[in-house]
């Protein structure tokens, strides 16, 4: 009897986890369908996707690998950790600005996505870890409805999320100099870090496999209006 029971509930344990993986690779073929669906990233097509989208604030793109989404933004950090921009509720998430964020007027402005184990979001990042792929991408571009912004990554580390809240804003200079020189020591790419009082910074981060609250943060900052 204990063996016929054993029996069932090992049968009943491999159905629900066949279940889950099937609900998995479902909703990922479902988001990966929604974000190759989008249109382009151009100006146009910004305030297009708008109207369909009304939470979108920019576009980013660096140029020779798979980033290319739309940066989306709420009252909240954990709205788009597991929704498409069209609200669906989907694991993939979508590329967000931090909530306390206004429009790139920052002086750091942070977005944020989800590390995917099959290479999409922002995966990518991880392999800003290689300098020889620092070297090849070091630059990226956002679109907003009214710029076009191109940034340039000046520094990458990792931080404890549940030990560390990033800046949006100085209080002072001395606050700013605090946190750049936090960064310059923790930087781990291979470069002299060029970074002043008057840089705008914008700011990448994903989950950095390390450790659970361990996160990938790249610093770039604003170059020019491309």
């Amino acid at each position: 009897m204990k063996r016929k029971i054993l029996m069932i509930l090992c049968l009943s344990l491999c159905l629900v986890f066949t279940i889950l993986i099937v609900i998995n690779i479902l909703e990922k073929k479902e988001g990966t369908s929604f974000y190759n669906e989008l249109p382009g990233h151009n100006e146009i097509d910004i305030i297009s996707l708008k109207e369909d989208y009304p939470n979108i604030k920019a576009y980013i793109e660096v140029e020779g690998t798979n980033i290319s989404y739309p940066i989306m933004q709420t009252n909240n950090n954990e709205y788009y950790l597991n929704h498409l921009p069209n609200d669906e509720k989907n694991k993939m998430g979508s590329i967000y600005l931090d909530y306390r964020n206004d429009n790139f007027k920052d002086d750091n402005t942070i977005i944020y996505g989800h590390n995917m184990n099959d290479g999409t979001m922002f995966s990518e990042l991880e392999n800003y870890k290689e300098q020889s792929y620092y070297e090849k991408h070091q630059t990226y571009t956002l679109y907003t409805q009214s710029d076009v912004l191109e940034i340039k990554i000046e520094a990458a580390y990792i931080a404890d999320a549940a030990k560390e809240s990033l800046p949006i804003n100085f209080s002072s200079i001395k606050e700013r100099e605090k946190y750049l020189n936090k960064v310059i020591e923790s930087n781990i790419l291979e470069n002299k870090v060029n970074l002043n009082n008057e840089d705008k910074l914008i700011t990448l981060v994903t989950c950095a496999d390390i450790y659970d609250t361990s996160r990938l943060v790249l610093i770039g900052k604003v170059l020019k209006d491309a």
